[in-house]
C-alpha cells in the first residue's frame, strides 16, 4: 500500500465546503423555528410535515443564494 500520498485533498477547500455545509443547515433550521414561531402565533398545529417543508425550503434557498453568488 502506498501512503505517501495520504493527504489528497487540500484541507482549505474542505473547510470551506464544511463551512458552506454549516451555513446551509443553519439557514434550514432557522426556516424551521421561524415558521414554528408563527404557527405558534396563529394557533396552527406544526406537524412533522412542516418541519420537513420548511426545513427544505431553507436549505434550497440558501443553495441557490450559494450559487448566485459564485456566478
Amino acid at each position: 500500500m502506498n501512503t505517501q500520498n495520504v493527504n489528497t485533498a487540500a484541507p482549505e477547500s474542505t473547510e470551506r465546503c464544511s463551512i458552506k455545509l454549516r451555513r446551509i443547515i443553519d439557514k434550514a433550521h432557522s426556516s424551521v423555528a421561524c415558521a414554528e414561531e408563527a404557527h405558534l402565533h396563529y394557533g396552527e398545529k406544526f406537524t412533522r410535515f412542516d418541519f420537513c417543508n420548511y426545513f427544505v425550503r431553507g436549505a434550497f434557498a440558501e443553495l441557490s443564494k450559494a450559487f448566485k453568488d459564485s456566478e
